[in-house]
């Protein structure tokens, strides 16, 4: 794979992982980016060959930035490191001529509306819902569906302005404040269209799959638990889950259709969904590798198997080794505050220093303002282990996270 040459469109967040993957494969690393400072900002500053700079909320931008580059016609790949910007990306490879997902596969997996009339036209088990513009809008939908009801964004992520709504009340004022959310990370602006749910109750997972023509080369279950309503943030992933071992396969089942649904054929997908009375529901379909460190920590602990790598070959045409070469597990838990105030002392910290902790972060110290974690980007660290089976690393990194203990100034 030497002298191939790769186009990212804005490497962040878990794309940083797609430039490292590219640049140990021995591949040329070409960046689409948005500033000439998000290399920097990101984190993949002397990772890349050569860097251009386009608007990458607009597909005419990305297009344009290629076309009048030395690259034109001189590329192997061209890859989105961003959900945000996977149908501008999409879009712009139609018209260059590239294959990857399609333009309409990829719209789908971006916004949530779209993907839930797929599920409806395929018969996918999902939940009821509405698109709604306004509040009275809303409210007719709410009432039709049966509440408790959730309201969030078509195009959002990280539980970004989602609403757990028990009542009318609470619906109007949630609405109050959800049109008033315009952008979204980097600037892509969040749709005035919204959508009301049925809020499905039992235990929420995740399922990491990758197709390869349609047919899945590799799928996995995570296990996921979130923080108390009214809130939906992600506060502990295990892989491979812990429980649910007899429903694996149905669960897999389920996610798979929702990927055909939408039009995914090949790739990396993160499928989100509940385990409830009446079996698997989708929540969503994210047409990206998990994020979270699942798919960067979790599956190369547990697995040994690395996703970006395997997308890049995807791309490429080469031939993937996906299969297995540990079978261990390994698990995330995220620190967050249980109030809001500020941050006085934090301790337990040296129990991190654990054979079994793979990795660490913690982005709070005295003096930090904290709050109730209302989205994933007010969570303040996170603790990453491996162990020999699930339970284990659930029971290690619920553990640790127990012995840090945050005092609050009074």
């Amino acid at each position: 794979m030497a002298n191939q040459r790769i186009i990212f469109v804005e490497p962040s967040f878990y794309g940083v992982s797609f430039v490292k993957e590219a640049k140990a494969l021995g591949c040329e690393v070409v960046v689409i980016a948005s500033s000439a400072d998000n290399p920097q900002l990101y984190g993949y500053e002397g990772l890349y060959d050569d860097l251009l700079v386009a608007d990458i909320r607009d597909a005419e931008s990305i297009y344009q930035a290629i076309v009048n580059s030395p690259y034109h016609g001189q590329f192997d790949a061209l890859i989105p490191a961003t959900d945000y910007a996977s149908a501008v990306t999409a879009e712009a490879g139609e018209r260059l001529g590239i294959h990857g997902t399609s333009f309409v596969a990829a719209s789908n997996a971006r916004n949530k509306d779209l993907a839930r009339q797929a599920f409806l036209r395929d018969n996918v088990p999902s939940a009821k819902f509405a698109v709604v513009r306004d509040s009275e809008e809303a409210v007719i939908a709410a009432a039709r569906i049966g509440y408790p009801v959730v309201l969030k964004p078509t195009n959002a992520a990280s539980s970004q302005s989602v609403y757990f709504v028990e009542n009318e009340s609470v619906l109007r004022e949630a609405f109050r404040e959800i049109i008033d959310f315009k952008t979204t990370y980097m600037d892509f602006k969040v749709r005035e269209e919204y959508l009301i749910e049925e809020y499905l109750t039992g235990p929420e997972f995740s399922v990491e799959i990758f197709l390869s023509q349609g047919e899945i080369a590799f799928a996995e279950i995570t296990e996921k638990h979130t923080s108390d309503l009214p809130y939906f943030v992600e506060t502990l992933h295990v892989f491979p889950s812990s429980i649910y071992q007899e429903q694996r396969d149905q669960i897999i089942d389920v996610a798979k259709q929702a990927v055909l649904s939408i039009g995914i054929q090949n790739g990396p997908t993160h499928v989100e969904l509940k385990y409830t009375q009446d079996g698997p529901k989708i929540i969503e379909v994210n047409g990206r590798p998990g994020g979270d460190n699942i798919t960067s920590d979790l599956i190369v602990n547990a697995y040994g198997i690395n996703i970006f790598k395997e997308t890049i070959l995807k791309y490429l045409a080469q031939p993937l080794d996906i299969d297995k070469k540990k079978y261990q597990a390994s698990a995330i838990g995220y620190l967050v505050a249980d109030r809001k105030g500020t941050v006085r002392t934090i301790t337990g910290l040296e129990h991190l220093h654990h054979e079994d902790v793979k990795r660490y972060q913690i982005d709070v110290q005295a003096g930090s303002d904290v709050d109730i974690a209302r989205s994933s980007d007010d969570r303040l660290g996170y603790i990453i282990v491996e162990a020999a089976t699930p339970i284990a690393a659930k029971h290690k990194v619920e553990e640790l996270l127990g012995q840090i203990q945050i005092s609050y100034a009074e």
